[in-house]
């Protein structure tokens, strides 16, 4: 018997939360886990449709769907992502329930300290993220369970022919605020072209929150035709998207200042780009603690230093990152799932004909 999920998001984006869903649905696809997927949004916040053609052409109706109510009594399992609104105050049926934090904006993590009482688990994406969790809360430090984000090439499609641009490519793919620095990108590339005039620019792809400013500061910085910004990228052009970076000799620059696992950063690394982050523990987490390709985004002179060493030995950080992306592919993935699947009192459910049996 098939185990059955919801994953419950307050609206349907354009992003990362929808990405983690597609993964989660190929992984399981993948690995043979019997497990169906329902989403429920709370509302359309403009990615619905592409949300839905993305499953279609990915061939995962039979594993993945959107369903337009909510009904608690069809499930095993709930997952809460960041909705604290769209947590019932009473709860009937046989589901458990489970909050998965993922936000790294810790005033967005106050709801956390008003959950039901029915919510069984928190998890998270990544261990170093569970650390700052159970640190922040230590009252939920037995509650926290780790769900890596899971991600894979799962595109057979051939990437696309970028231009044969004469400068070496750099990448900031985010949203444009405060917390994910994009001004550290600007730094950055400021101090590549003061010690190697003409040898870089930089593509910016990522929405930009309201009052942030980013043209203004790229002329602050005197980089103006320096940047391309580029548009967003469907849901399921990520992967191709980056790994036609990766044939143009590009790179992936992240000097965020607060990250619960850095999935655009992971989605980089799987495609074997080189990457240069900001040392954050979860940036660490996902580089082994490589210093090499970690670094302090106020300090863009060390920063310039590692992509130049980086350039130099492009393929052997390419290979590296490939190696790297195993840590967070579909089996690292599998074990957590199992893992807090058999903490929430259920056995494992292979699609071989295992069948599934609850604890109560």
């Amino acid at each position: 018997m098939s185990l059955k999920v919801c994953f419950v998001y307050q609206w349907a984006t354009y992003g990362g939360v929808e990405r983690v869903f597609l993964n989660r649905a190929h992984a399981f696809e993948a690995i043979g886990e019997d497990v169906l997927i329902d989403v429920y949004y709370g509302a359309d916040g403009g990615g619905l449709a592409a949300f839905v053609r993305a499953i279609q052409a990915s061939g995962l109706e039979r594993r993945i769907c959107v369903v337009r109510e909510f009904d608690q009594n069809r499930y095993d399992v709930v997952f809460v992502i960041d909705s604290p609104d769209m947590l019932p105050a009473n709860i009937s049926g046989k589901a458990r329930w489970v909050v998965e934090c993922h936000t790294p904006y810790r005033t967005n993590r106050a709801y956390l300290d008003a959950l039901p009482r029915h919510v069984v688990e928190i998890a998270v994406p990544s261990a170093t993220f569970a650390q700052t969790l159970a640190a922040e809360r230590p009252a939920f430090a037995n509650r926290i369970r780790v769900l890596r984000n899971c991600v894979s090439l799962s595109s057979d499609e051939q990437p696309p022919k970028l231009p044969a641009w004469r400068k070496r490519p750099l990448l900031y793919f985010g949203r444009l605020d405060e917390l994910k620095n994009p001004q550290g990108f600007l730094d950055l590339l400021r101090e590549l072209e003061r010690h190697r005039p003409g040898k870089y620019f930089g593509a910016v792809v990522g929405p930009e929150v309201p009052g942030y400013d980013f043209n203004t500061r790229v002329e602050r910085a005197g980089l103006h035709g320096m940047i391309l910004r580029m548009p967003p990228l469907q849901f399921l052009r990520t992967s191709v998207f980056l790994q036609a970076w990766h044939q143009r000799g590009g790179l992936m620059v992240s000097p965020s200042r607060g990250e619960s696992f850095g999935l655009a950063a992971a989605e980089a690394i799987a495609a074997g780009l080189p990457v240069l982050l900001s040392d954050l523990p979860e940036h660490s987490e996902l580089m082994g603690g490589d210093i090499d390709h970690l670094y302090d985004p106020d300090d863009p002179v060390a920063g310039a230093d590692r992509i130049e060493k980086m350039v130099s030995r492009y393929d052997e950080c390419s290979m590296l990152m490939k190696r790297r992306a195993i840590k967070f592919g579909n089996e690292a993935f599998s074990g957590d799932w199992k893992a807090l699947i058999g903490d929430l009192g259920f056995t494992e459910t292979r699609e071989e004909g295992v069948t599934l049996q609850g604890s109560s």
